[in-house]
């Protein structure tokens, strides 16, 4: 071959999947199984899934024995992590491969919930309060209507380049959602583009956000400004102070 190494499933005669372990992308186990990761071999930004059925209560030594295997072989060569057809298994608390699922899908947008009635513990599960972290970087917050005056507040410590973007998912009602931080940008609202700046806050203004409007906040790391877009129905739906 060409100096790689080669990892093999087999799940039927007409069901198999290879790649090379320069693809292994992480392994995780739960009870008795194993998933298997790579980088897509049909879809650029995807990622394929092996599930492997393993020993109940051997869980971890059955994950242990995958990255022994993707990593074990010799250069040029392949390993067979898991045979079905032969019953040849990389190590003896891997019984079976379950399923190959091929990437269907390039990258995705992961998706929150910006519903603030407290029920979100992951965005701090407190009612008309939204609270990220630089985990959530990347993300796309869904908004719900406000039923209060709410706030959203950002890390204290963002990474360069944390950013999120908003989408309002219904109209805000009669009260103000508060964003602390130090921003400037541009607002294209009601037919106008705006230039802001501010060290205080972001504030989308009480019943000015449509259905439909988005807006993006991007962490530059330099003179610690977050840089906001925003394309909004109404003139004047955010404001910077």
């Amino acid at each position: 071959m060409d100096g790689q190494n080669y990892v093999v499933f087999h799940n039927a005669a007409d069901d198999s999947y290879g790649n090379t372990t320069a693809n292994f992308r992480g392994a995780y186990a739960s009870t008795e199984t194993v998933d298997v990761y790579f980088a897509s071999a049909t879809t650029a930004g995807g990622y394929d899934k092996i599930v492997l059925a393993c020993t109940n209560g051997e869980e971890d030594r059955a994950l242990e024995q995958v990255l022994s295997a993707c990593g074990g072989s010799k250069a040029g060569g392949f390993t067979v992590v898991a045979d079905d057809v032969n019953s040849i298994y990389a190590g003896g608390n891997i019984l079976s491969v379950t399923s190959i699922t091929l990437s269907a899908t390039g990258q995705v947008l992961n998706i929150l919930n910006g519903v603030m009635d407290g029920s979100n513990a992951d965005l701090g599960g407190t009612a008309h309060s939204l609270v990220f972290d630089n985990k959530h970087s990347g993300s796309v917050v869904v908004l719900a209507a406000t039923t209060a005056t709410s706030t959203m507040t950002l890390p204290a410590s963002p990474v360069a380049g944390f950013n999120l973007r908003f989408v309002a998912a219904a109209d805000n009602s009669a009260h103000t959602n508060t964003i602390a931080g130090s921003f400037d940008g541009v607002l294209s609202d009601g037919g106008d583009n705006t230039s802001v700046t501010g060290t205080t806050a972001a504030v989308v203004v009480a019943s000015k956000l449509k259905k439909g409007d988005e807006f993006e906040i991007v962490y530059s790391g330099i003179s610690s400004k977050y840089y906001l877009r925003a394309i909004l129905k109404t003139a004047d739906g955010i404001t910077v102070s």
